[in-house]
């Protein structure tokens, strides 16, 4: 191949580079992209070959195409020579570009339905708070008033004492699934959530748990604040249901550059090979949460020897809103 010429080709790839039999043409004519060429080359100086290799060409009316290449150094008419063989992978090509913005697509419509989810929980929970908070806090003071004008009668003050502790167990109730719901804390930053999360945690379980925050409080978007409590919350309540720990820290690192939080328990572990499907649901759920805030999750546990759940989250050192 003198200075790159095209020495000799079939039907079929005159077909596929859309030439006329007879033209005379330079192979660095057809690479779609000259760096790639320059690297091919290279390789096949030093390597005498080369095999599968994925290369986009451009045919002389400027469409392009995708072939999978082979090739090899020798010689054509006693003259140094590269031999190639092309197989036209277009359609595959297309095929997983097509999946690529599929997956796309996919991955922007679930950021946009989680989203709509965080939004509606955080609108019932503040129905729930304000509206249906305030008029139970009425009838308590109601049953308040009512007990006042029945001092003649201890029975009815005594009925009138058991409607109040109903009411306040009431209010406690609808104040818990609100928080559940969209915790407030959260609106005062990531750290104010993980203290109530953690808080929460310790009330609910005879599991001891500890907050540790490395670098203070981030400067996060609500969608980045939300996806982080969410992970830690799921977590949390993976080590509750599976774990059968006696000590679980929550580690929230942050620098300028990345969001890391870390859940950690010394609990049984697991085969990462092999994980019930309820678990592996919650871990998934717990990837794509990360995932959708261009974050990414890692699990370490080994059975015996507890778990760690690391979440690492690039940050642009700006400040969010």
């Amino acid at each position: 191949m003198p200075a790159g010429r095209i020495l000799y080709t079939n039907e079929p790839l005159r077909k596929l580079f859309g030439m006329d039999e007879g033209m005379s043409a330079h192979i660095a004519d057809f690479y779609a992209d000259p760096d790639e060429r320059d690297h091919l080359i290279g390789h096949l100086r030093t390597e005498g070959s080369l095999r599968n290799v994925e290369v986009q060409f451009r045919r002389p009316d400027g469409t392009q195409f995708w072939a999978m290449a082979t090739a090899r150094v020798a010689t054509y008419d006693d003259s140094p020579a590269i031999y190639v063989g092309l197989n036209d992978i277009t359609g595959r090509k297309q095929m997983e570009q097509e999946l690529v913005e599929s997956r796309e697509q996919q991955r922007e419509l679930s950021a946009y339905m989680e989203a709509i989810r965080e939004e509606e929980r955080k609108r019932i929970a503040m129905e729930i708070h304000d509206e249906l908070g305030q008029l139970l806090t009425a009838l308590k003071m109601d049953v308040s008033l009512l007990k006042m004008r029945l001092t003649h009668d201890p029975e009815a003050m005594k009925k009138t004492d058991d409607m109040r502790e109903l009411v306040e167990g009431t209010i406690w109730m609808v104040r818990n699934v609100a928080s559940h719901l969209r915790p407030a804390a959260l609106n005062f930053g990531i750290v104010s959530a993980l203290e109530w999360l953690v808080d929460e945690f310790n009330r609910r379980n005879a599991i001891p748990c500890e907050l540790h925050i490395v670098g203070g409080e981030p400067a996060l978007s609500d969608a980045h604040a939300t996806a982080v409590f969410r992970i830690v919350q799921a977590s949390l309540t993976n080590i509750t249901r599976h774990a059968d720990a006696t000590r679980v820290d929550v580690t929230l690192i942050s620098t300028a550059e990345k969001l890391e939080p870390h859940v950690r328990d010394d609990g049984r572990g697991f085969d990462q090979q092999v994980v019930r499907r309820d678990y592996s649901y919650g871990l998934l759920g717990m990837n794509e949460r990360a995932r959708l805030i261009g974050g990414s999750l890692s699990i370490g546990s080994t059975p015996g020897a507890g778990t760690t759940v690391s979440i690492h989250i690039p940050l642009d050192g700006g400040p969010r809103t």
